[in-house]
């Protein structure tokens, strides 16, 4: 049986500011995103809340109707926050959020269709019978690219499609949630969106799904299917600490149930910046990569854009009676254009790619 997952970086349409060829160019936008929202919430708008929605509503001209909106969008459900006078001048009718019912959103953009089938042939290329991704819109827009975009690559290659198309909606307004592709019976799905930190705030920025399989001879595997805290909103890793440690102990709670367990996703950050030692130093997990079945942990130990240590962000880390049954463990890399591999021929330049992240892999007799 192979087990992979992957970050495919959405898959129709992303948020312009999640599509920047650097994050020093879209950070600053999502920090403000979220900045806005959290002040538009405020009970009471005092002088010091009115100023800071200002500059931020001016900054990106959102009560201008006659501007480009590229980045963000203000939506005005209920009600106004000031009255805009001729001379320049404002007038705030919004006390706070009861008196105003509104939001900002992220401007999204189409994807290339070139990077749509990339991202399709890296998924058919490895043609996992479990295949886990990251960055989804939603579960309609998995099947309509499984349906639409992927069966014609698989068809290809003479490989069957996926019976399961499944997708739970996370925490993440943007639309980056988890999702599967199964070939293998899905005999539950749990969410754990409501669970909370000690600040009050969801602990897990888009979700830890859980999906229970049933695999050989009346067996069960369960995969916690994981996509944690960016390096740009959590610069110091504090929220990935917490992540590692939560599902560490989800961990510890389905194993007293099956001894067949996996954690998958984007993990955001390689072992040495120390923030996933909870996971990492797992004694009943391993890192697929770290195993003598991959034949390249020494030459590309990473995930991301060139496959470099630092690079490392995605993770299969399976349970010991798991362990002892793989077989080989692969990264399919050919979506990303680099001089360190040949890309695929259909991968021509930045645009086509089919995400920044590699599509990792393992084969364990089941």
């Amino acid at each position: 049986m192979r087990i992979a997952t992957f970050n495919a970086e959405n898959l129709f349409s992303r948020p312009v500011a999640m599509n920047q060829s650097e994050l020093e160019i879209g950070q600053p936008i999502l920090d403000d995103y979220h900045q806005l929202n959290r002040l538009l919430k405020e009970p009471i708008f005092t002088d010091a809340v009115k100023q800071q929605i200002e500059i931020l509503v001016d900054k990106y001209k959102l009560t201008d109707r006659t501007a480009e909106h590229d980045e963000l969008i203000l939506r005005e459900i209920r009600g106004k926050l000031w009255q805009q006078h001729q001379n320049g001048t404002r007038t705030w009718k919004a006390g706070g959020s009861e008196d105003f019912l509104g939001w900002v959103e992220l401007v999204r953009d189409a994807i290339d269709d070139r990077a749509i089938k990339n991202t399709a042939r890296v998924i058919a290329e490895v043609s996992a019978d479990i295949q886990i991704l990251i960055e989804i819109e939603d579960r309609i827009t998995l099947q309509r690219f499984h349906d639409d975009v992927l069966v014609a690559e698989l068809n290809q290659l003479g490989r069957p499609p996926y019976r399961q198309v499944l997708l739970m909606d996370g925490n993440d307004p943007r639309g980056i949630d988890v999702g599967l592709l199964s070939r293998v019976p899905v005999l539950a799905m749990k969410s754990h969106v409501e669970l909370r930190n000690n600040a009050n705030n969801p602990m897990f920025p888009r979700d830890c799904a859980q999906f229970l399989f049933e695999i050989a001879n009346g067996q069960q595997l369960v995969i916690f299917a994981n996509h944690f805290s960016s390096q740009g909103s959590d610069r110091t890793g504090k929220r990935r600490k917490e992540q590692s440690a939560e599902v560490g102990k989800l961990v510890n709670k389905i194993l007293s149930v099956t001894p067949n367990v996996i954690v998958a996703g984007d993990l955001n950050e390689p072992r040495e910046r120390g923030n996933l030692a909870a996971l990492l130093d797992h004694p009943q997990l391993k890192d697929a990569m770290a195993m003598e079945a991959y034949p390249e942990r020494d030459t590309f130990p990473g995930t991301y854009l060139t496959g470099s240590k630092s690079n490392k962000l995605d993770y299969l880390l399976l349970s010991q009676s798991l362990q002892q049954k793989v077989q080989t463990v692969g990264v399919e890399r050919r979506g990303y254009r680099s001089t360190k591999w040949q890309p695929f021929d259909t991968v021509v330049d930045e645009r086509s790619q089919a995400s920044d992240h590699h599509c990792v892999w393992v084969d364990v007799n089941l």
